[in-house]
């Protein structure tokens, strides 16, 4: 039972992570921002939410959840450089082809 705690108390700590990360993001999109890029991070905030009140309903992660949940924290923070002055470009509109 020990090792389900440390488990759950790991996947908390990167889960509240991950909501400061949503909630710090949400707070820099604006209007110019297409609308579905604001709902993938409310449905984040969301999922790590659950994700961290799953043991209160007796669902306590295993080693693979805590392992998903710290690479999702680390695709946040590793594309935290583009979002340090505000929303991407790609963010505000579709990005054209000739870029490519």
């Amino acid at each position: 039972m020990n090792n389900a705690f440390l488990q759950a108390g790991a996947t908390a700590i990167i889960c509240i992570a991950i909501m400061l990360v949503c909630i710090c993001r949400l707070d820099k999109i604006g209007k110019d921002v297409l609308l579905r890029v604001g709902i993938q991070y409310v449905f984040l905030l969301m999922a790590a939410a659950g994700l961290a009140l799953a043991p209160f309903f007796w669902q306590f992660p295993g080693w693979t959840v805590v392992i998903f949940a710290a690479a999702v924290l680390f695709m946040l923070l590793a594309d935290s450089f583009q979002w340090r002055h505000g929303p991407p470009e790609g963010t505000t509109g579709p990005v054209p082809l000739s870029d490519f």
